[in-house]
């Protein structure tokens, strides 16, 4: 049996090993964080120049006055290029130029980089193609691929990738409010439409924010160099029924993607 001067020994005993323990614990904790600097992307869409608003009327690469009521794509892939390698920075973005997501604020490792590569659009993987397990359902609403960005195509079983409405002025005297529709959904694995931005110079410090501002003009959208969508003939698709004007438009979007000058 102990004594009670044993017993007094005992717990004095107990608690200085519990206390050298926690110590040691607490010295024991490695800096599990790694170094990294927050890139804030922002997206700055114009019309001839002049910062898109929705419903705003401008006038069109044909010279018809016209309104944007939507624009919005999917963004993925996107790496960060230095001269020894690519850091890949987002697997998915939704881009929402007439609404409020616009910018991405990205944390990525501190360097020096001299070029964006990205694509306008989704991968088979994350289109969910010849996954018969697929479920588009399975994401948050605040997830790039959630059903609630008005972006999957049930009837279809796919996303669209890209997606512009608006409307155009018909009038000869180009002075009538735009009522005539138009609308362009791109959306299938083939229109899957690679960009890169080259010259950029980048550099990112460790818990420092950088800002890289890019810019797309929506006329480019609609007219490339000896090619110009003409809204009174080629004023819809839904992919499967002008494949043509739908790669032109995603591709057209990828293109328009560049460097805030």
């Amino acid at each position: 049996m102990c004594m009670p001067s044993e017993k007094s020994t005992f717990y004095a005993l107990f608690f200085i090993l519990l206390a050298l323990a926690a110590c040691k614990k607490d010295e024991a904790i490695p800096e599990t964080s790694e170094p990294a600097g927050i890139l804030e992307i922002r997206f700055n869409p114009t019309m001839n120049g002049v910062p898109l608003q929705a419903n705003s009327i401008f006038t069109g690469p044909n010279n018809q006055r016209m309104l944007v009521e939507n624009f919005k794509f999917y963004l993925s892939g996107l790496y960060l290029r230095s001269d020894t390698d690519s850091v890949l920075i987002k697997d998915v973005s939704f881009i929402d130029l007439v609404a409020s997501n616009k910018t991405l604020k990205l944390s990525v490792r501190p360097g020096n980089y001299n070029a964006l590569r990205y694509a306008v659009g989704l991968t088979p993987e994350q289109n969910g193609t010849n996954d018969s397990n697929f479920d588009e359902a399975q994401f948050p609403v605040d997830h790039p691929q959630s059903i609630y960005n008005g972006m999957y195509w049930s009837w279809a079983t796919g996303y669209i990738f890209s997606k512009i409405e608006g409307k155009t002025d018909t009038s000869a005297a180009q002075n009538q409010t735009p009522m005539f529709t138009w609308f362009y959904h791109s959306g299938l694995d083939t229109l899957y439409s690679p960009g890169r931005i080259s010259d950029l110079s980048i550099e990112l410090k460790d818990k420092e924010t950088t800002v890289l501002d890019l810019a797309i003009e929506v006329n480019d959208v609609f007219r490339q160099p000896g090619d110009t969508i003409m809204m009174m003939n080629q004023y819809f698709t839904h992919t499967t029924d002008n494949l043509l004007l739908a790669q032109k438009v995603i591709r057209n979007i990828s293109k328009s993607i560049k460097k805030k000058e």
